[in-house]
């Protein structure tokens, strides 16, 4: 059994979830700039008045990531240039420079963060069930959460289909939008092979294709839905329907 308070970390692509007992991929922080620091340590001595609100830097650094996965989402990622990150974020192009070497490094930052708020709302469809839970639970709140019509869900999931390309390349953006598959595929397996035991699900099935065959799935509606060729309510319906006649028809309150 699960505790509906467990950590339940994402993945940014269709099916933004891994399962409840992995840790989330770790946020890269930079400090600041040795000049930049000095430059607000003198300032801070010429105000008469008090010294001004140190600046929030990983609000700032969220602030820029978010509207780079705005505008990838929205338009592309040619739509990602300095000038146009700059604008969307209302900061300086000198200050998105300061946070951010790269536009793959911003884009990438913008999905940990998504990921991260995913988790969030993943918790809360949990706490809302008894105190424990089981596996199952756990996938249908992750897969609810993925086809749900939170617009943050369906931003992270556009942006990371227009970057699909270059995890082809390079290794950091594979595993961010890819690097938790296992993970996933055996939760589900897991879950097939708990409603084998408890004769919900046929014997005859086996639970490693089973597990590819709702992954398989939950990843194209979430794309079908983040695209808006199907409603959240019609994804969510279809999955159901696919997991009640794998599993046995449960009763599933509050996923």
């Amino acid at each position: 059994m699960i505790p509906a308070n467990a950590t339940i970390p994402c993945r940014p692509l269709a099916v933004p979830v891994r399962s409840c007992a992995i840790v989330p991929p770790p946020m890269s922080m930079r400090s600041h700039r040795k000049s930049g620091t000095l430059a607000v340590s003198m300032r801070s001595h010429c105000y008469a008045d008090g010294v001004p609100r140190k600046v929030d830097v990983e609000a700032q650094r969220a602030g820029i990531a978010a509207a780079v996965l705005r505008l990838a989402a929205r338009s592309g990622l040619e739509a990602v240039s300095l000038r146009e990150v700059a604008a969307e974020a209302g900061v300086s192009m000198g200050r998105v420079q300061h946070y951010f070497r790269t536009k793959e490094e911003m884009l990438l930052h913008g999905v940990r963060l998504a990921m991260r708020r995913m988790e969030t709302r993943i918790a809360d469809r949990l706490r809302r069930l008894p105190d424990e839970v089981g596996e199952e639970q756990v996938l249908r709140a992750a897969i609810d959460e993925v086809l749900g019509d939170h617009p943050e869900t369906r931003q992270v999931i556009r942006a990371s289909v227009a970057y699909y390309a270059r995890a082809q390349e390079n290794a950091e953006v594979f595993e961010v939008l890819f690097g938790d598959d296992a993970v996933l595929h055996d939760l589900a397996a897991h879950v097939v092979r708990t409603a084998q035991a408890e004769g919900r699900a046929p014997a005859g099935l086996d639970p490693e294709q089973e597990a590819r065959v709702v992954w398989s799935l939950a990843d194209s509606l979430g794309i079908k839905v983040a695209f808006g060729q199907t409603s959240s309510e019609q994804a969510m319906a279809t999955m159901r329907y696919h997991l009640d006649r794998v599993l046995g028809c449960e009763a599933h309150p509050g996923v």
